[in-house]
């Protein structure tokens, strides 16, 4: 076959191509259209239509994307959603959806089943499968986020070390500091808290966190008995509070303790040889 009847030839396979097409995309204009006036139920039965009838088009991964969204966002059915995200994990690994249908698979495991053995596992295989730096430095702090939530502050602390000591510059090396400085005020220890929290505001002066950071050391000061220098945190964070009636009452507590430090006398004793 010549070049002009190569030429014709394709020509002839991309109209068909484009031919077989259409009825996918009516359906998928369907769904949309029917997510978009909240027939939720409709428009997952639309995509199920592609998906049926057209199992080799390029759109299944999309509506498989689609069903799994409108399943955990709006229909709140979980173990469909997770069935929807999986099988564009596992039949679709090259779609450009695969990576977010397995950190929503991650999420749902977290925040909704409360499965934090399982939420580890699909953050881990995220974080393998997570080709930028930047996805894989916040699964890593997501990751020490599922065992704060269980109370594991040492293997949290050790999630949020392994971020900091690899990716120092990280958007989430701040959280990870500061979230190491809760896990320590949580457990009582006071000084490690105190401690994370001056690294934290030594390292990122400029962290949204910065506020917090602040108010959190003056806890820690607080509990250590250090109260003059929680006061003296807590009154310069009257002004950039978000909430200043809460700096208010730590204020005011810290003063009327000074107060009652100084003013308190020893009580006098008379022996009874003195009183005869």
């Amino acid at each position: 076959m010549n070049r002009r009847g190569k030429t014709a030839l394709m020509a002839v396979l991309l109209l068909l191509a484009a031919a077989c097409e259409q009825p996918q995309k009516a359906i998928l204009a369907t769904a949309e259209s029917r997510w978009k006036q909240k027939d939720y139920l409709g428009a997952v039965r639309a995509y199920e239509h592609l998906i049926d009838d057209h199992p080799k088009s390029v759109y299944v991964d999309d509506a498989y994307y689609a069903i799994g969204t409108i399943e955990y966002l709006y229909l709140n059915d979980y173990p469909k959603a997770v069935e929807a995200f999986r099988k564009v994990v596992a039949d679709h690994p090259a779609s450009p959806l695969a990576l977010p249908a397995q950190r929503t698979l991650a999420e749902i495991y977290e925040k909704k089943y409360r499965d934090h053995r399982r939420a580890v596992a699909e953050y881990q295989r995220l974080l393998e499968q997570a080709p930028a730096r930047a996805v894989a430095e916040e699964v890593q702090y997501r990751i020490g986020e599922v065992y704060f939530d269980q109370a594991d502050y040492e293997q949290a602390r050790n999630e949020w070390d392994l971020l900091i000591k690899q990716s120092p510059k990280s958007e989430w090396a701040d959280d990870a500091l500061y979230r190491t400085g809760s896990s320590y005020f949580l457990q009582a220890r006071y000084g490690e808290a105190v401690t994370v929290y001056e690294e934290a505001a030594r390292r990122h002066p400029d962290s949204d966190l910065m506020i917090e950071i602040r108010f959190w050391r003056a806890n820690s000061l607080e509990e250590m008995e250090r109260l003059d220098e929680a006061l003296q945190e807590y009154r310069s964070l009257f002004d950039g509070y978000p909430n200043p009636k809460v700096i208010e009452v730590k204020i005011r507590s810290i003063e009327n303790r000074l107060k009652s430090v100084v003013t308190r006398q020893p009580v006098a004793t008379t022996r009874p040889s003195e009183q005869e």
